[in-house]
């Protein structure tokens, strides 16, 4: 509940202080005495939009405080201390500063973002005007007001978080089928490419096996020739280095035996002849597997040709082209099991359908209901339409397949609203956008509203001339009487013509222009007494206020301050 409200140079207003109480307030006076710019100010604190244009001229800062009593709303008081904007205390202080350098906001002297403060504002202040029933002419603030009034805010919030995470999984899911084309090819060329190196059987050491044999056999007359006079040399011709060695080996024995003192290496020449021996043995069998074989030479070449061209395709070494191997088949992995992920996701998506249905059918169940009661209450209000009849008729949702959830699911539900009025008995009900007369219209949008926050956490509802249209009688005694009921559950401030609500108003304050050093300013009065009896009769007769116009304002105080 608002407790205290400062206003200082905001448009016309220089400096005007109010300290509400509970109840209804009503706030008239003439028109254009500046009643709106109390509320403008109330929404700037409250988070509302803010321009220089509101400054008063010639002020360099519009000043905004106000101090809300927080003892019936714990849940306001949870807010504050998790944001930190709170120690515990059961009251709150906002402070809207308007400059040319900007806006500053703070909550408890804590400086904040306007949001934060609007986040707030909205849990505190509850604002209709005029402009508010063009809004809720429209579909979907007719939705949100049936929600709001039934309580299902948090049931809408779920199905709008099932639809969100199904239209994030629904874009994963395009995007992984989108792929899918370009995927199918990209597997189609590595399973090509492992298929034709798996199939050449490569190893690191074939190559170099290979180009040792390809030299070989290019070679394998002139290497047999070279074996055959080698071996010739050694071992088998005609004064060989063997049949030498031996003769020489001989010689020395000879010596030996003649002369024990010699030492002349007999030792070396029998290692030597052992060693040409030895490489006699070798060189002979290497002479006679030496021959010219032009079919293997050719298959040699075919497959070093074919190992050079996989070279060419896939790395500069046998080596790099077994390790792309093992690369295509860690991709094709990936891929393969990217189809797998798509069915993952599809399974998802058709498991949040089902979450979504059931949420969604719960939620269509409770609006019916809702419908139901609202189309009771508004009627039951009649507001002065004798005969009248409301109507809130549900609308299924066009159908729809591209959203991977059931046809006709929308962020919203499986359905949207449309509030009609049968304006006179026997008449079709016709949607309130095609209502004629605009008494009627401001009527049904009064009702809707005090329906909505009828059964709300206390807070101050502010009205700004929402009564337009309703000229007096006993459809403005009904107004005057719901409007004094709901008083009794929340702060009520009432911007109105109708001497009736300013009646019956707990608390009635006369808003006046006046001057101030050859300046225009907007004051503010607390009536009571004779001077709320004089205003009351102002609203009733005008320029001419008789005695038994005030009179009739005395009647309609009944007793009343």
């Amino acid at each position: 509940m608002l407790t205290y409200l400062r206003i200082r140079d905001l448009a016309l207003i220089e400096e005007v202080t109010l300290e509400p109480g509970s109840g209804l307030h009503a706030l008239t006076g003439e028109t254009g005495a500046g009643k709106s710019i109390l509320l403008d100010g109330l929404a700037l604190l409250a988070g509302a939009r803010a321009s220089l244009e509101q400054l008063r001229q010639g002020a360099d800062r519009a000043v905004i405080e106000g101090v809300f009593d927080l003892s019936a709303r714990p849940d306001v008081q949870e807010l504050l201390r998790s944001q930190g904007w709170s120690d515990g205390d059961s009251t709150v202080v906002l402070r809207r500063t308007i400059a040319a350098g900007g806006s500053r906001a703070t909550i408890n002297d804590r400086l904040v973002t306007v949001a934060a403060l609007r986040q707030l504002g909205d849990l505190l202040v509850d604002i209709a005007g005029q402009h508010e029933s063009q809004q809720l002419l429209r579909p979907a603030a007719q939705l949100r007001l049936l929600d709001r009034y039934a309580g299902l805010e948090p049931a809408r919030r779920q199905v709008e978080t099932l639809f969100d995470d199904a239209g994030k999984l629904r874009a994963r899911l395009e995007a992984l089928r989108g792929e899918e084309r370009e995927r199918a090819q990209r597997a189609d060329y590595l399973r090509f490419q492992i298929q034709e190196i798996d199939a050449a059987g490569l190893s690191e050491q074939e190559e170099a096996e290979l180009h040792g044999e390809r030299q070989r056999l290019r070679h394998a007359e002139e290497l047999a020739e070279l074996a055959g006079e080698a071996l010739e040399l050694l071992y088998e011709g005609e004064g060989s280095a063997l049949e030498l060695l031996d003769r020489a080996q001989r010689a020395l024995a000879r010596i030996g035996r003649l002369d024990a003192s010699a030492e002349l290496g007999l030792e070396g020449l029998q290692e030597a002849a052992f060693a040409v021996e030895e490489a006699a043995r070798r060189l002979q069998p290497y002479r006679d597997a030496l021959e010219a074989d032009p079919e293997r030479l050719s298959a040699i070449e075919a497959r070093l040709a074919s190992i050079d061209g996989l070279r060419r395709k896939y790395g500069d070494s046998v080596a790099e082209i077994l390790a792309r191997a093992e690369q295509a088949r860690a991709e094709l992995a990936t891929l393969e099991g990217l189809d797998e992920q798509l069915e993952q996701v599809a399974g998802r998506l058709r498991r949040l359908a089902r979450e979504y249905d059931e949420a969604a059918c719960a939620l269509t169940a409770a609006r019916e209901q809702a419908a139901r009661r609202l189309q009771e209450e508004i009627t039951e209000q009649g507001l002065g339409m004798q005969g009248a009849r409301f109507v809130a008729r549900l609308r299924p949702n066009a159908p729809d397949t591209d959203t991977g959830l059931p046809p006709g699911a929308s962020r919203v539900g499986y359905e949207g609203v449309e509030f009609l009025l049968a304006a006179n008995p026997g008449e079709p009900a016709k949607a309130l956008a095609r209502v004629a007369s605009g008494g009627e219209l401001s009527r049904v949008m009064l009702a809707l509203k005090l329906a909505e926050i009828g059964g709300a956490a206390p807070t101050t509802l502010v009205f700004d001339e929402v009564d337009a249209g309703v000229g007096g009688g006993r459809v403005a005694e009904r107004l005057a009487e719901r409007l004094e009921r709901l008083g009794q559950a929340h702060q009520v401030l009432v911007v109105t013509h109708l001497p009736q609500i300013a009646a019956r108003a707990t608390h009635h304050l006369l808003v006046h222009k006046g001057q101030r050093d050859e300046r225009t300013v907007v004051r503010v009065a607390t009536l009571g007494g004779s001077e709320r009896v004089d205003e009351l009769a102002r609203m009733l007769g005008g320029v001419q206020i008789t005695d038994s116009v005030r009179e009739h304002a005395r009647d309609l105080l009944g007793g009343r301050g």
